[in-house]
């Protein structure tokens, strides 16, 4: 049985110049785990709440000296000497600590730092891969693999230039192949990209999560510009490659109705809809995200029974990795398929307790990173040993991304010399 022998926090900067909590568990056995926490930008209102020191005279507001000062407060000083049976041990006793129901004491943000520090910890102790390990608190007893990469190329909302309606435009190569191949296709159809803009006379500068920022005018000619990478890569639309789409539409939704550049007038629900079913019928779109805004609950019972067959619809804002607004999306069939993201639940036991909750329906699992975010890769270890169907960590670019892509890299190789 392993004891924790020491437990601490400190403050670091994520990859938006923002400060985040980097937690550092180490056990008497003298193993460790260390952690830090990305925060996104685009969020859904009803997520746990992350703790910022609101101090305006650090960081904007923005600082985490609270969170760091609960880290080595009050959690080390309930945590620190006592024996650890599991991490879900540790984290119940996060939550009986915290002591509300949306983690507003200590923060979603603090409480995950610990989680996923220790988590670390005991799967050094158990001298086991850290995906092997999150498998088995995950029970998941399938034949590991790589999860088929979501690369956003093209920024648009908040995290990119502002001109662009929808938040992430991405490339899907087929997750039928080895990752090595689709890591590839990504990284090609990204030059590709970049030549194609600069060709334009658009400007090729990156957004929050390493796609592009252009100045296009409308949604489309985004489209378009990846339909052209595509081609110019050599690889089949369709085949090698699909496309997917966060439309992200709590960002552009006005007094109800949905307001994009490509619509000379505002859409209703059931307009919206149709727009999106024109869409597909153009594009064959693998992915829409965020569709529709996050307390539109009967618009997204509509949207997936029209294209729930042949595009896998997905919730974020939606379902904000919350039990039960998931359980409330399977009662009502508003989608088919969860993007999980660790710190809108706040401790890992969390995060899988709602990924069985949504592989029990069925349901596409989709585990993703923040657009704020740090280089711990731990999302990478965690997407493999859960068994989830994709993940989104951003463009083929930027250290911060680029980090958890080679980080599959080296699970891959693992994994195809020992495949048990």
């Amino acid at each position: 049985m392993a004891k924790l022998d020491r437990l601490y926090a400190h403050e670091i900067l994520d990859s938006r110049a923002t400060p985040t909590i980097e937690v550092v568990a180490i056990l008497d056995s003298g193993d460790y785990g260390v952690s830090s926490v990305p925060s996104g930008s685009s969020t859904g209102s009803h997520e746990a709440h992350e703790l910022r020191d609101n101090d305006p005279n650090r960081y904007l507001g923005r600082g985490v000296l609270n969170a760091v000062a609960h880290v080595n407060g009050d959690i080390a000083g309930v945590l620190v000497g006592k024996n650890i049976d599991s991490i879900a041990q540790v984290d119940q006793q996060l939550l009986t600590l915290d002591g509300t129901i949306d983690k507003s004491h200590f923060g979603a943000n603090t409480l995950l730092g610990v989680s996923m520090a220790v988590t670390k910890a005991l799967a050094a102790a158990a001298k086991v891969p850290l995906y092997r390990y999150v498998a088995h608190l995950a029970t998941n007893t399938q034949p590991l693999f790589i999860p088929a990469p979501l690369f956003n190329m093209i920024n648009g909302g908040k995290h990119g230039a502002g001109n662009l309606d929808f938040q992430e435009f991405i490339v899907i190569p087929n997750p039928h192949q080895p990752f090595t191949i689709s890591l590839e296709t990504g990284a090609v159809i990204y030059q590709n990209i970049k030549k194609i803009l600069s060709r334009r006379g658009a400007i090729h500068s990156v957004g929050d999560e390493g796609g592009f920022a252009p100045n296009l005018f409308t949604n489309l000619d985004a489209l378009e510009v990846l339909q052209e990478g595509i081609a110019e890569s050599n690889r089949k639309p369709g085949i090698d490659v699909e496309l997917g789409l966060d439309i992200a539409a709590n960002s552009f939704l006005k007094d109800g109705r949905y307001v994009i550049k490509d619509r000379s007038s505002p859409m209703d629900t059931a307009e919206f809809i149709d727009y999106l079913r024109d869409l597909n019928n153009q594009y064959h779109l693998r992915l829409l995200e965020d569709a529709l805004s996050e307390d539109d609950w009967r618009g997204w019972a509509a949207l997936t029974a029209e294209l729930g067959s042949v595009t896998t619809i997905a919730g974020d804002d939606l379902l904000v990795t919350n039990p039960e607004k998931v359980k409330k999306a399977i009662a009502e069939k508003a989608c088919t398929a969860a993007v999980i993201k660790l710190n809108e639940a706040g401790t890992v036991t969390e995060n899988i307790a709602v990924i069985n909750q949504v592989r029990s329906a069925g349901w596409k699992i989709i585990i993703s990173h923040r657009s704020g975010e740090t280089n711990d890769t731990f999302i990478a270890d965690f997407a493999v040993g859960v068994g989830a169907d994709y993940a989104k960590f951003g463009a083929p670019a930027r250290g911060e991304r680029v980090a958890k892509y080679n980080r599959f890299l080296s699970i891959e190789t693992e994994l195809t010399q020992s495949p048990k």
